[in-house]
């Protein structure tokens, strides 16, 4: 009924996440390719290509690359999946949601940030970008879904939620 796929876009992150990975392709490439030592106290040859391949390639792939948000309306419910925090789908189904609205906030403020986030007031987000998303008021829970497009997908929750009660 509804997809949508999220990634990280905030230039902010991308920046951080490539000076990161450069440090580390640096230090890699002075010491194990060059053979001078990185840093006063350099690590050993082999801690530095394990350092080199968890910060200067893996860290990189699953921010930038692999990290998603898919949210999905479905006939019976709402779905999410923030890859690869998820092995399966977290289904919120229709039955169980008292209340879903659009909301504008600000996840910084709200949450502490983007990703998936649990504040003190009981609330979890899901948001990548942006400060639009639904929020779900469940029978002992509270969600925020970040979306880049809200009033789309609140549309086809309630289009469809229609045509499931019409069904009924």
């Amino acid at each position: 009924m509804y997809r949508e796929v999220q990634r990280f876009r905030q230039v902010w992150i991308w920046v951080l996440v490539m000076l990161e990975a450069a440090i580390f392709w640096y230090g890699f490439i002075q010491q194990i390719v060059f053979g001078i030592p990185f840093g006063n106290k350099p690590a050993p040859d082999a801690i530095m290509v394990f350092l080199w391949l968890l910060f200067g390639i893996g860290f990189p792939v699953l921010m930038l690359w692999v990290t998603k948000l898919v949210t999905e309306v479905r006939r019976d419910g709402l779905y999410i999946r923030f890859t690869p925090f998820h092995r399966r789908w977290r289904i919120f189904l229709y039955k169980d949601i008292r209340e879903d609205k659009v909301i504008t906030y600000s996840p910084l403020g709200r949450f502490g940030g983007w990703g998936l986030r649990i504040n003190m007031h009981g609330e979890t987000a899901y948001t990548m970008s942006g400060k639009q998303g639904i929020r779900l008021r469940l029978k002992y829970e509270k969600i925020v879904v970040g979306s880049e497009n809200p009033d789309e997908l609140k549309e086809a929750m309630d289009a469809t939620r229609e045509a499931e009660y019409d069904e009924s």
